[in-house]
């Protein structure tokens, strides 16, 4: 599993991806991500910490993942990320976290800008279609609103590519999410064992029609591996 990178396109930053207890949702159809935890903390901290440590600062912006929210992180490996931001003059920290954490979240940005650091929180929003992304995708997120969402999320994913999508539910989303947050990441979904089904004809089209159209977009990331980013595996 690699664990660190360099994103040297669009928004030059650092990435790490940390190792936490388990995404406390854990029940959306189409992820498995969720299987990279580990509950003994002890062990845990240790991958983090040397994660942590090839972290150098040279671009001020550290994104940092999990394969849930942040969290899910103990709270050694937690107190350890904001101490590298600091030792490194870390002035923008990116991190993940679903919508459960809402209430954590502004206590969290209000920890860091003490500390110098602006928090970028993404959200794996997945559709702005609500009763796909419940009744489908089986989210967790209930029914906020749209203005709902943008006071938690400043950055969120979206997923193309699943059985069920429209090619116009895909374009309305990456237009949606452009004209309301800072950043959209649009991940192609990859099928997986023993999880919902990709739709490869509709991942077809939106490579040929959607793509070229965004591909350029300095606010859009799509990753059409989901190692793109270099990390996971």
């Amino acid at each position: 599993m690699k664990r660190y990178s360099k994103i040297l396109d669009k928004d030059k930053r650092e990435i790490v991806l940390l190792i936490g207890n388990g995404c406390k949702w854990s029940k959306c159809k189409f992820c498995n991500y969720h299987l990279d935890r580990n509950k003994d903390e002890e062990e845990q901290y240790k991958i983090n910490a040397e994660v942590l440590d090839k972290v150098t600062g040279e671009f001020g912006v550290l994104e940092a993942i999990n394969s849930g929210s942040i969290f899910e992180l103990n709270e050694k490996s937690f107190n350890k990320l904001l101490e590298v931001c600091k030792q490194k003059e870390i002035k923008r920290l990116i991190i993940e976290s679903h919508y459960m954490y809402k209430s954590r979240i502004i206590t969290l940005r209000e920890k860091c800008s003490k500390l110098g650091i602006v928090l970028q929180v993404k959200g794996g929003v997945e559709t702005f279609d609500a009763d796909f992304r419940e009744k489908v995708l089986n989210k967790g997120f209930g029914y906020p609103t749209l203005s709902d969402l943008q006071e938690v999320f400043d950055i969120v994913n979206l997923l193309v590519g699943v059985e069920g999508q429209t090619l116009e539910q895909v374009k309305d989303d990456i237009k949606t999410g452009i004209e309301n947050f800072d950043r959209v990441c649009v991940n192609l979904y990859k099928e997986m064992e023993d999880i919902m089904p990709a739709d490869e004809e509709l991942k077809a089209r939106f490579m040929k029609e959607v793509y070229p159209l965004y591909k350029d977009f300095e606010n859009v990331d799509i990753l059409v591996e989901n190692t793109d980013f270099g990390v996971g595996e």
